[in-house]
C-alpha cells in the first residue's frame, strides 16, 4: 500500500471510531438522564444542573479519550513517511528521526488533541444550556432526549450542525493535516525543494485538485497557486497543511529532483 493510500485509508477509519464514539455517547448521556427521572415527568432544573456532571464525565470517557488514542495513532503517519524519505536521496543524517522532531511531533499532536477539545467543551455547554432552558421550560422526557439526539448525532427538522459533523471531520482533516504539516517540516529541513500533489482522482474529488494531481511544483509555485486560486471548499491557512480543503484526500510528497 502506498503512503497515501495509508494516510487516505487512517483518516477514513478516525473518522468512523469518532461517530461510533458520538452513537455511545448519546446513548449514555440518555440513560443517566433516565436515572434522574422517568419518561412521563417534566424534566427540573435540579436535574439539569446534576446532569452537567454527568456530560462532563461522559465525553471525558467517551470522547476525550478516543481522541487521545487516535492522536497515538499519528506516530504511524510518521512512521510511513519516514520509510518513503529514507529512499530519497538526501543525506543520511535526515533519514532518522532527531530529538528536534520529536519534539516538533509532540507539539504537533498536541495542537491536533486541542481542535477535538474545543468541539467538546463547546458541545458540553451547548448541551448543559439546552437541558436547563428546557427544564424552566418544563419541557417532557421525550422532547430533552429529542434535543440531545439532535445536539449529539443530528436529527431530520433540526437546525444546526450536531457535535458528530464537527467531529468527524476533525477527525478526518487533522490526520491529513497532521502528515502535511510532517512532510513539509522534514523535507524542508533536508533541503528538499520540490513536492508533488498526490492522492485521489475520482468523482469525489475538487476540480482544483484533479488540475493538480500528479504535478509536480517548488514552494514558490505551491504558494502562488494556492493564494490566487479560488475554489468550493478552500480553506484559509498554509497549502501545505489545507491542500484542497475542508476534507480533502490529498497531500504533499517531496521529490528529489
Amino acid at each position: 500500500m502506498s503512503r497515501q493510500k495509508f494516510v487516505e485509508r487512517l483518516a477514513e477509519q478516525h473518522e468512523n471510531q469518532i461517530k461510533k464514539t458520538l452513537e455511545r455517547l448519546e446513548a449514555k448521556i440518555i440513560s443517566s438522564f433516565k436515572g434522574y427521572t422517568s419518561e412521563t415527568e417534566i424534566i427540573k432544573t435540579q436535574i439539569a444542573i446534576e446532569l452537567r456532571k454527568d456530560l462532563k464525565r461522559f465525553i471525558f470517557e467517551e470522547y476525550s479519550t478516543t481522541a487521545d488514542s487516535l492522536i497515538r495513532d499519528y506516530d504511524k503517519l510518521v512512521n510511513e513517511f519516514m520509510k518513503e524519505f529514507g529512499e530519497l536521496n538526501i543525506p543520511d543524517n535526515f533519514k532518522t528521526l532527531t530529538k528536534v522532531d520529536l519534539e516538533t511531533i509532540t507539539q504537533l499532536k498536541y495542537q491536533s488533541f486541542s481542535g477535538f477539545q474545543d468541539i467538546a467543551d463547546r458541545y458540553l455547554n451547548e448541551i448543559s444550556a439546552n437541558v436547563y432552558q428546557n427544564a424552566i421550560a418544563g419541557r417532557s422526557f421525550e422532547d430533552m432526549v429529542l434535543d440531545i439526539k439532535a445536539k449529539i448525532n443530528g436529527a431530520v427538522d433540526v437546525r444546526g450542525r450536531p457535535m458528530s459533523t464537527y467531529a468527524s471531520q476533525i477527525a478526518h482533516d487533522s490526520v491529513m493535516q497532521f502528515d502535511g504539516q510532517f512532510t513539509i517540516y522534514k523535507s524542508k529541513s533536508a533541503g528538499l525543494k520540490s513536492f508533488e500533489y498526490v492522492g485521489a482522482n475520482d468523482g469525489a474529488t475538487r476540480p482544483f485538485c484533479k488540475r493538480h494531481v500528479g504535478n509536480i511544483y517548488n514552494e514558490k509555485q505551491i504558494r502562488t497557486i494556492w493564494k490566487t486560486g479560488e475554489w468550493k471548499g478552500k480553506s484559509s491557512g498554509d497549502p501545505f497543511i489545507v491542500r484542497g480543503g475542508y476534507r480533502c484526500r490529498h497531500t504533499f510528497l517531496p521529490v528529489d529532483r
